[in-house]
């Protein structure tokens, strides 16, 4: 089999499966008529670091790392950038979330590394240079003084907030364009990630930042729950910071967010597969939890909502579309992308069913400026048998069934002496494989959260 002429992956940051798929489907004609189409994958984290380091090395987040505790993805571990340089491919990265790049090691491997937030016009100063002036008293003094050079002064972690406040899609895909086809015109094959954000918290439902309230007390209140979420006051507050509806409407905007970028992905898809000989696949990191069991921050949880992504491969030879609905990990795709470019891979594939391949989901509880109370504390790790969630939260085993269309039933707490690991019928391979992964994950768990005592 001949190798891909360029490897893409996009990445609609943060989109649950649910706010894709509406009306019936995820509305994205190429995709849907030419694409192996996972409609039971599932994220290993709930957060782009976990999440995108897992794609980036098959592994689950307590191996490679990169968690909410011990931020930064290990260097002797080999990542898909570098592997693939060993193909022959030049690794590019052009990225609207600076999670992705070096702040946490993300970026390790990849030959060029292209931040939205350095290329995108801005189209919103003012609005960027008030947020600062109201939050950052250090950037306050320059950004009040009549001097229109102080924005290039700015550090690039606020100059990343442009990101924030403006679709900034068109931008990176014109990047990619321009980048892929430079290399292609000398014989370089390309691997491309691109990160998109337009999905992401705070959402965009136009090319500039927008609320849904039309009203002025609407506003202050949609104003009021983007600050809660930011924030992260519900990690230390000892009450309700924002009801369901709250909650629900942002569901709403991430929605509306897909919409805004669905038929731009499709078509860039589409321009990138169609009569090429190119690998290209979308996905999502992860998805959003907001208001799944009552979570109102997409640390620290396991939900389907936050783990639950859309996945589609173009595959370079171009075969039929084809659903493929059984429960699968995404951080598989690290495995087949690799075999596909001629490079050895482990065995595990999200192309069929394995003892391995069902998803083990992990996640780890969030330091909020050393105010979070000591209830959400907790690691856990999870995992998918059928249609029932199993979750190990602080020693104690839960159980949910698997949620639909946005809804996700409350984990309930089973007998203390309810291991399902003994009492599911599980395969001996696939019982063998869940063993090893929560010791190891409990281990990890118990190192971290003893640190610093």
């Amino acid at each position: 089999m001949a190798k891909p002429k360029n490897v893409i992956l996009i990445v609609a940051d943060s989109l649950r499966f649910d706010s894709a798929y509406q009306q019936g489907g995820p509305q994205v004609p190429y995709l849907e008529q030419n694409a192996i189409q996972f409609t039971n994958a599932r994220s290993a984290g709930c957060w782009t670091l976990p999440a995108t380091c897992s794609m980036f090395t098959g592994l689950l987040p307590h191996q490679h790392g990169a968690t909410s505790q011990s931020r930064w993805l290990k260097n002797e571990i080999p990542s898909l950038p570098g592997q693939l340089k060993t193909a022959g491919y030049r690794s590019i990265q052009v990225s609207a979330n600076i999670v992705t790049t070096d702040i946490f090691n993300v970026s390790k491997g990849f030959d060029e590394v292209y931040r939205t937030w350095d290329f995108a016009e801005s189209k919103h100063q003012w609005l960027l240079r008030l947020v600062l002036a109201a939050n950052r008293p250090r950037i306050r003094r320059l950004v009040l003084k009549p001097n229109d050079q102080v924005f290039e002064k700015i550090s690039e972690d606020l100059r990343q907030g442009i990101i924030w406040a403006q679709r900034t899609s068109t931008d990176s895909f014109n990047k990619a364009r321009k980048l892929i086809a430079e290399n292609n015109a000398k014989g370089q094959g390309v691997f491309m990630f691109i990160n998109l954000m337009e999905t992401h918290y705070p959402y965009h439902m136009a090319d500039k930042f927008t609320l849904m309230n039309k009203t002025l007390l609407g506003k202050i209140h949609e104003w009021k729950i983007l600050y809660n979420v930011l924030s992260q006051t519900f990690l230390t507050k000892d009450k309700e910071i924002l009801t369901q509806d709250d909650l629900n409407l942002l569901h709403q905007k991430q929605k509306l967010a897909w919409k805004l970028v669905k038929d731009e992905i499709d078509a860039f898809c589409k321009e990138m597969h169609d009569g090429e000989d190119n690998l290209v696949i979308f996905c999502s990191d992860h998805g959003e939890n907001f208001g799944d069991q009552g979570w109102q921050y997409h640390f620290s949880n396991v939900t389907d909502g936050g783990n639950r992504v859309p996945l589609f491969w173009l595959d370079h030879e171009h075969g039929k579309g084809e659903t493929k609905p059984y429960n699968v990990s995404a951080r598989y795709m690290y495995n087949d992308i690799l075999r596909t470019c001629g490079v050895d891979a482990g065995e595990d594939t999200m192309m069929k069913e394995t003892e391995s391949n069902l998803p083990l989901i992990q996640s780890f509880w969030y330091d909020n400026d050393g105010r979070t109370m000591e209830k959400y504390k907790y690691n856990q790790v999870a995992f998918i048998q059928d249609d029932k969630r199993f979750v190990l939260r602080a020693g104690e085993w839960m159980y949910a069934p698997v949620g639909h269309n946005g809804s996700e039933p409350l984990f309930e707490y089973v007998e203390k002496s309810f291991n399902p690991l003994e009492e599911l019928n599980l395969e001996a391979g696939r019982k063998k494989y869940l063993e090893k992964s929560i010791k190891d994950f409990s281990g990890f768990s118990e190192k971290i959260m003893n640190k610093g005592k």
